[in-house]
């Protein structure tokens, strides 16, 4: 098929776009879940998407076995009809026909049909006129490794039971979207091998790889990878492309060692084609508890409902283990109670959620009933109240390098920091650029800042001027929110200047600490410079607008802390890391290293980096829950050092918001932002040929 182009409408009001990304339902699958697909669907139904993109696993790689087991047992059952001589059954029932190939193609359609069941309409306010609907069109790639034929064969019988389903080139193809001039190249996997790794990145980065040498069509914006259950966001720099990874929509069972998310993911597209947003939402919380959801029917007896929770609190029980739970109970009464269990009736009602309780003789457990759980299992979930946090962070700003890019920094951060509603600033380390290595002699220093303390007073001046004019917008804004007499009173002043000024956490990097040989503190001279850079310059603010703080000082100094670990206002633990260490050719190696470090630690998140490259990797932890690292490049465009060696960089900032509740992300929303294009380091030697070309030349 050739290149096409997703319809959508648009109106005046409609600023971003909106791509809903799923993958691997794999129905007929034991992890195959309605609840799930319900899931999915609520999100989207939040997410108001232009179009549904289904990358893969739209039916399990076992479905063959069960069409085999489908065939020969209509068969079987043809075949003793037949010596019974029920010939009136057997021309009654379409379904003993004994072709193969006609009982392969009555399966085939009896899936399809359940999954125009299992796949929900999603209908939106219309763009052109919002009182009227519209219906959001799901496209779907399969993937031969995942689907294989059959699940081909279902999605075109799909397709024909649904005008809102369309089916696109198998292993991938190509989306290209109105209005923000942007291109997705969806891509699923068509070799089961590629999917064996200990790490996320390399499965994905195979894929594009063998895409990329195949293909004779232009590089896309992004690629977009199924079937992996994973999520990763990694921006364009180091590497020639920029790639997200979908998490699988089925409950992980038969899994290879870099499968792991659970959820939906969303892209969003500015109108004015500027970075995009990626959102991952986090199903395996909910998965990991979906027993919790059974409710014991009211027509069961107390020591009935016991059981039941006794069961969901393990997944099973055998009779040996029931019996020593209820040790109090009559033998008799206990076993008497197990057989009503076994024969009770399953209702999908209103008010009720249980599957009904099976005992499997060979395994001689008791388990609920797996196809109820699969099929009408509702994830009734209570009301929660949910936290936000939002972070800006860098990392190897290098004050005193001339590659470093102080204008994108100074002038472009404050506007990302406040269209990003973030309220934290965090600095992985590598403050200054330092005098290792003879960096001054090779003249990467820019000329006047061979010092240790003169380039920790110019990072605080840079990082200082960002927090600030942060600041002075947030302040306005607050105070113009309040009556003139109430900003007056000192304690609403400490209190807008306490919620306008960032949080700043930052920590030592390599560079930083290369001093310490000689005796010297690092960053002791920055901190004070900052801390005295904001005091002075947010008095005066605050003077012009003739108010006055007495504790303005204490304020800054609780908002600038050097740390390694600290808590979010939602309590989530962050831990912020610069390892002593190179890159790797593996893209996800660093972060999955950071993101364990920090999980040993107790901490959800981990913000990291010193290998001048982005990337942001989730991962579920069975103890924390969804757990999240951003590993962030660098200010510099580049190095002299990292040429020599061949390696691209990542320039500029990362952003991670976290929405939890009770201390467990639920969503992750990031994206990376750097200068449009390279800036040239500062050139020490064109500054002294125009001293040396003046005519009147000051004695040295």
């Amino acid at each position: 098929m050739g290149e096409k182009e997703v319809e959508k409408q648009k109106t005046d009001g409609q600023k971003n776009i909106i791509v809903g990304l799923f993958s691997r339902i794999d129905y007929g699958s034991r992890g195959f879940r309605k609840a799930l697909v319900d899931a999915a669907y609520a999100v989207f139904k939040k997410e108001k998407p232009a179009f549904i993109k289904l990358l893969g696993g739209l039916v399990s790689r076992d479905l063959s076995q069960e069409m085999n087991g489908y065939v020969k047992d209509r068969k079987k059952l043809y075949s003793e009809l037949k010596k019974q001589k029920r010939f009136s059954e057997m021309s009654r029932t379409r379904a003993l026909a004994i072709h193969t190939r006609e009982l392969e193609c009555e399966f085939l359609d009896d899936v399809a049909q359940a999954l125009a069941r299992v796949i929900p309409v999603l209908t939106v306010p219309d763009w052109d006129d919002p009182t009227k609907e519209r219906t959001v069109d799901l496209f779907i790639v399969t993937s031969p490794a995942f689907d294989g034929e059959l699940g081909e064969t279902v999605a075109h019988l799909l397709a024909n039971l649904r005008t809102d389903i369309r089916v696109w080139n198998v292993g991938g193809d190509r989306f290209p979207i109105r209005y923000v001039n942007k291109l997705i190249w969806g891509l699923t996997p068509t070799k089961g091998i590629w999917m064996r790794s200990d790490y996320y990145s390399t499965p994905a980065e195979r894929i594009i790889k063998v895409k990329i040498k195949q293909t004779t069509q232009s590089m896309p914006d992004m690629f977009a990878v199924g079937c992996l259950a994973s999520s990763i966001n990694k921006p364009k720099g180091e590497l020639k492309y920029s790639y997200v990874t979908v998490p699988a929509c089925h409950r992980l069972e038969d899994t290879r060692v870099s499968e792991n998310q659970i959820g939906v993911s969303i892209l969003e597209f500015p109108e004015d084609g500027g970075q995009y947003l990626y959102r991952t939402y986090s199903f395996k919380d909910i998965v990991s508890k979906e027993l919790s959801y059974i409710v014991a029917p009211p027509r069961t007896s107390p020591i009935q409902k016991q059981i039941i929770e006794f069961i969901k609190e393990r997944g099973f029980a055998a009779r040996g283990m029931i019996q020593k739970q209820f040790h109090s109970v009559k033998a008799e009464e206990l076993e008497a109670a197990m057989q009503k269990l076994t024969k009770l009736k399953t209702f999908r009602k209103i008010g009720e959620n249980f599957p009904g309780v099976v005992f499997h003789e060979h395994s001689r457990k008791y388990q609920f009933d797996l196809r109820f759980i699969q099929r009408l299992l509702k994830y009734d979930r209570p009301p929660r109240e949910y936290h936000e946090d939002n972070i800006v962070a860098f990392c190897c700003f290098h004050a005193g390098s001339i590659e470093t890019d102080y204008q994108f920094f100074v002038n472009e951060v404050p506007k990302i920091i406040l269209a990003r509603n973030a309220t934290i600033l965090a600095n992985a380390g590598d403050t200054k650029e330092g005098l290792e290595h003879d960096l001054d002699k090779k003249g990467e220093i820019i000329a006047g800042m061979a010092n240790n303390d003169v380039q920790e007073e110019v990072a605080a001046h840079y990082i200082g001027k960002v927090m600030l004019e942060v600041f002075k917008v947030r302040f306005t804004e607050a105070t113009a929110k309040v009556g003139k007499e109430s900003v007056l009173v000192e304690e609403k002043v400490r209190e807008h200047i306490s919620s306008s000024l960032l949080n700043y956490y930052y920590r030592l990097g390599n560079h930083d600490t290369w001093e310490t040989k000689h005796g010297h503190t690092p960053l002791k001279v920055f901190h004070f410079k900052l801390n005295a850079f904001l005091l002075k310059h947010i008095g005066e603010f605050l003077s012009t607008h003739g108010l006055y703080c007495r504790t303005l000082a204490e304020i800054i100094e609780g908002k600038v802390v050097q740390c390694e670990f600290f808590s979010l206002p939602s309590g989530l633990k962050v831990s912020i890391q610069h390892p002593y260490m190179a890159r790797a050719k593996t893209t996800s190696i660093r972060p999955q290293e950071m993101m364990d470090f920090a999980q040993r630690h107790d901490c959800q998140v981990a913000i990291g980096g010193n290998f001048h490259v982005s990337e942001v990797v989730a991962e579920w932890d069975m103890t924390l829950g969804q757990c999240v690292c951003i590993e962030l490049g660098t200010i510099k465009h580049g190095s002299n050092f990292e040429r020599s060696k061949m390696k691209m960089v990542d320039q500029g900032v990362g952003y991670l918001k976290l929405i939890s509740s009770d201390k467990r992300i639920e969503i992750t929303e990031s994206a990376f932002y750097g200068a449009p294009r390279p800036r040239p380091p500062v050139d020490n030697i064109a500054f002294v040929n125009e001293i040396l070309a003046k005519d009147d030349i000051p004695p040295i």
